[in-house]
């Protein structure tokens, strides 16, 4: 209704002005007619005061009177009169006989003029106004009238005598055309100002529709902006950016009035399924209906948001109890699971939920929905299809990496890493056959941190490939120097996938053993289960190249992964280690045991040394004996020691090599 009336009242004050200037027109108008009327009046007044009108009472309405002397004057007074302006076109007399007739006395036309009228002559233009006039003397306008003069007035002024009774009428004809240029003049201002008016309102009108016009369409570009930044382009549903104002919105009022609130982070599970069988036409079809089925299963007040993919999230600004959005999960749950049409066919998806609640998990936006991320992986462990609430001691693990990230960051550009070395020994000599670098980290505040905390956060974060490379280098540089101390004592260094998968890692090891002066064979490198396992056939073939180039390769923590034995068969290692959780059960556990024997067996079959890890006691490193391990590394032997220490502990053992490389025992 409003906006309604604000386009309607340009238009009805410009009516109105409209209508108020025509009437201040015809009122100018009127004005400036009655203004002329009583100037001709006052004038024909003035004019009968030239008039002898003794004279004029002994004239009679009769044809006669033309011959008498009073008559001449008369007419000559009236001739005078019509030629005081050039606007007076006839003046006359007029009388009214008994018998009711107004007729002419004298007329300002000169005899024998085809406009003369004799005296007697009847005035065939009387009106009853004119016959008032013989009534009651008075003043009095007719016209305008056209005739041969052209448009003319007449002014009449009646005469009375000395009882009071009209004795003659005096009339003057006025050329109108004066009369018409003031009626003109007068309306100008007026019509003048009501033209400009009327084109001037035109002109805004106009300049106001466009700029309504303009406002709308910058209104409309804006609103398209704004849901183009804020909506998903698929789905219509909130992005993340509009998400993060409203989960900001809802923490706020939680807070304010200490209420509690919910945010369900969603993955739909087999989603790249749908994908690569239908095509990602089809997949954006099955999106748009899971988004709406979500949007008709929430309330008003809660938010369905697509953060991309097959990812969605759903605020709950305030909740009542936990169950609420426990409720919630199972719905979106139950409604999933039922047949979606897509493409002519019925396809079935299940759903991951993680569920994070404040301020039981977090206390701010990003925390709050990194909580409900985790919480959906857990889903996903746990079996698809299911929920799971955020945990609080996963946070706390989540917020410990975080920190131990941020150390090793600021640690490696401090240089705060540095290596322990510990020996590996040949069961059968009882002398070291190698040694391998492990990394250790002091930190200024924590202490030393250990391997088992910082080294997955390093592969999980990328640092492994700066920190893989700093160990890389310092490595092959000590194992150089302490060629003096034990002659062709390799050095075993640890290499991850990311190092692997990493462009020109060929190149950057051999510039290490260039700078180093350390000879290819007298490096191993140790790489695990799991990562051999991950490369691709690309992989594999960059494990050929470091092969034939002369670094030995190694298969660390084996056990623990799950190896293809045709892979194994075309590696090129020279070594495998046996990880120590096998290690530690093998003397009391017959299981552990036979699974040692099995890949003692296996390694010697295939023509790998084989390295046990972790042994600590005397009955483990006898039945690595009897079981035909070649080599042995733990406590029992030494502990991991710094470069000089090492360096010390070989000079004691008066080193000689227990074994060639490449040998198997």
């Amino acid at each position: 209704m409003r906006r309604r009336l604000r386009a309607f009242w340009p238009a009805l004050a410009i009516l109105i002005g409209l209508i108020t200037g025509a009437a201040f027109t015809v009122q100018a108008v009127r004005s400036a007619d009655e203004a002329m009327r009583m100037q001709w009046l006052t004038e024909a007044r003035l004019m009968t005061r030239a008039l002898d009108w003794a004279a004029v009472a002994t004239l009679h309405a009769d044809p006669a009177i033309a011959a008498m002397p009073g008559y001449a004057l008369v007419k000559h007074q009236m001739e005078s009169l019509r030629r005081v302006g050039s606007q007076y076109r006839f003046a006359y007399l007029l009388v009214r006989g008994d018998d009711g007739v107004v007729r002419f006395l004298v007329d300002s036309e000169e005899i024998g003029s085809p406009d003369y009228s004799p005296p007697g002559m009847a005035y065939a233009e009387a009106t009853p106004a004119l016959h008032a006039l013989f009534d009651q003397p008075a003043l009095m306008t007719e016209g305008p009238v056209e005739d041969r003069w052209g448009v003319w007035i007449s002014a009449l002024v009646a005469q009375p005598d000395e009882a009071g009774q009209t004795q003659a009428v005096f009339g003057v004809d006025v050329d109108a055309r004066n009369w018409r240029a003031a009626l003109v003049r007068a309306a100008l201002l007026p019509l003048g100002a009501t033209l400009a008016f009327a084109l001037s309102a035109g002109v805004l009108m106009r300049v106001r529709a466009r700029i309504r016009d303009e406002h709308a369409r910058l209104q409309a570009s804006e609103e398209r902006f704004y849901a183009q930044a804020h909506h998903d382009s698929l789905t219509g549903l909130p992005n993340q950016r509009l998400l993060a104002d409203r989960m900001q919105q809802a923490l706020s009022h939680a807070h304010r009035m200490e209420g509690r609130a919910a945010i369900l982070f969603l993955d739909l599970d087999r989603f790249k399924n749908v994908n690569d069988s239908l095509g990602h036409a089809m997949g954006d079809a099955l999106l748009r209906t899971v988004a709406s089925r979500l949007r008709a299963l929430v309330r008003e007040d809660d938010t369905v948001a697509r953060l991309g993919g097959d990812e969605f999230v759903i605020l709950l600004p305030e909740i009542r109890h936990d169950d609420e959005p426990r409720h919630v999960a199972q719905k979106i749950i139950d409604e999933l699971a039922k047949p979606i049409p897509v493409g002519g066919q019925s396809v079935s998806v299940g759903v991951s939920i993680g569920i994070a609640l404040y301020p039981d998990d977090a206390f701010d936006a990003a925390g709050w929905l990194a909580c409900a991320d985790r919480a959906m992986y857990a889903a996903k462990d746990s079996g698809r299809n299911t929920y799971q609430f955020a945990d609080p001691l996963q946070n706390a693990r989540a917020r410990d990496r975080l920190t131990i990230e941020t150390g090793l960051r600021q640690g490696l550009a401090r240089g705060e890493f540095l290596l322990h070395y510990q020996p590996v020994f040949s069961l059968a000599t009882g002398l070291p056959v190698g040694v391998e670098a492990l990394a250790r980290w002091r930190h200024p505040e924590w202490g030393w941190v250990a391997p088992s905390r910082f080294i997955p956060v390093a592969e999980d974060s990328g640092l492994i490939v700066a920190l893989g490379e700093w160990i890389l280098a310092e490595a092959c540089r000590a194992a150089s120097r302490w060629q003096a101390d034990a002659p062709d004592l390799p050095v075993m260094v640890n290499v991850s996938a990311l190092q692997l998968r990493r462009p020109g890692f060929e190149t950057r090891l051999a510039d290490v053993l260039r700078e180093s002066g350390l000879a290819p064979a007298l490096l191993e490198l140790e790489l695990t289960e799991s990562t051999i396992m991950q490369e691709t056939l690309a992989g594999s073939a960059i494990l050929q190249r470091l092969a034939e180039e002369g670094a030995r390769l190694a298969i660390d923590d084996f056990g623990t992964g799950y190896s293809s034995l045709a892979y194994l068969r075309r590696l090129v290692a020279a070594r495998l280690k046996i990880d120590r959780s096998f290690v530690a059960d093998m003397a009391d556990d017959p299981e552990a045991r036979a699974i040692v024997a099995s890949m003692i067996g296996m390694a010697r079959a295939l023509g790998l040394k084989v390295t046990a890890e972790g042994v600590e006691t005397e009955s483990q490193s006898q039945l690595l004996k009897v079981l035909g391990c070649d080599d042995a590394q733990g406590y029992l032997y030494s502990r991991p020691l710094e470069e000089t220490d090492l360096r010390a502990y070989l000079a004691r053992l008066a080193f000689s090599p227990a074994s060639e490389p490449g040998r198997t025992a």
